[in-house]
């Protein structure tokens, strides 16, 4: 961890790759104007520009053309690449539907877990224990579908992740207890300070960094990643360049090569203005 001024990689940065919620969009879900122009540079400069995000294709959508993505856009925490210039899929994984019932009924023995499925790019509850806007914040531009068993969803098909809503208090716990149910079958992360995530084996952020860039014909030395949560820190271990918010948690900051600023002062923006525009930052 460094958040000492650091000098410019010995590899020119490539492909920028930025976590959304904590890293770029602020608690009212939006980008700041600093941040957006930094992105918007990057990309007219020809570096690749991309998202990394737990949230599903059609959420992410709405933010890649927002701010100005010119890749193909890492989702659901690294299970699925999709390209919105085609609006192509071009990979993804999921979870089998005996693992995903199995993990609905061990949340469901505990009652301040609300559980929430993600399945073919839709999101499912079975109860509805928050308001609208908390749901529309954090999940989607839409209320997910209420539905009479979660189970009956993914019964002969598969889940693309599930995840835990609870009162930040719980959420270490839930992440240890689901870590012990699950054992190496899936991955569990902390991608917000309320929810804890079950992915399938394979997805997360690092994996799907390294996809992309191969995809690209990157070298990871060339990549730059940014991000707030413990979910980033695979991308962050990965790229050549990772760098934590100046907000996040320890884990996070001591995973990095550079702490940002907060994103209170558009720790993004002085990232890529430092590592990639080769401008002197400027006070957030």
């Amino acid at each position: 961890m460094n958040d000492s001024p650091s000098p410019l990689p010995a590899t020119p940065i490539r492909l920028i790759a930025f976590d959304l919620d904590g890293t770029v969009l602020g608690h009212d879900q939006v980008a700041s104007p600093r941040v957006r122009a930094a992105i918007r540079a990057a990309a007219a400069q020809g570096i690749a520009v991309t998202i990394a995000t737990g949230r599903n294709v059609s959420t992410a959508r709405k933010y890649a053309h927002e701010l100005g993505v010119n890749a193909p856009v890492i989702c659901s925490q690294g299970g699925e690449l999709h390209d919105f210039k085609t609006d192509r899929t071009l990979f993804s994984l999921s979870m089998d539907d005996a693992l995903a019932c199995e993990v609905i009924d061990f949340g469901e023995r505990h009652p301040h877990w609300h559980t929430i499925l993600y399945h073919s790019g839709q999101t499912y509850i079975q109860r509805k224990i928050f308001e609208d806007a908390f749901y529309a914040r954090l999940l989607s531009d839409a209320a997910p579908r209420l539905v009479p068993s979660l189970r009956e969803i993914v019964t002969g098909t598969h889940a693309d992740k599930l995840i835990f809503a609870m009162e930040a208090e719980h959420t270490p716990g839930a992440i240890r207890a689901l870590r012990e149910f699950v054992g190496d079958r899936a991955i569990v992360v902390q991608s917000h300070a309320m929810f804890a995530e079950v992915n399938p084996l394979g997805a997360h952020k690092g994996a799907g960094l390294a996809r992309l860039a191969a995809r690209l014909g990157i070298p990871r030395e060339a990549v730059m990643a940014i991000g707030d949560q413990e979910n980033d820190v695979t991308m962050l271990l990965w790229a050549g360049l990772g760098v934590a918010m100046g907000q996040g948690p320890d884990l996070v900051k001591h995973s990095a090569r550079w702490v940002a600023p907060s994103i209170d002062e558009d720790g993004a923006a002085v990232a890529i203005e430092r590592f990639v525009l080769n401008q002197t930052p400027s006070a957030a």
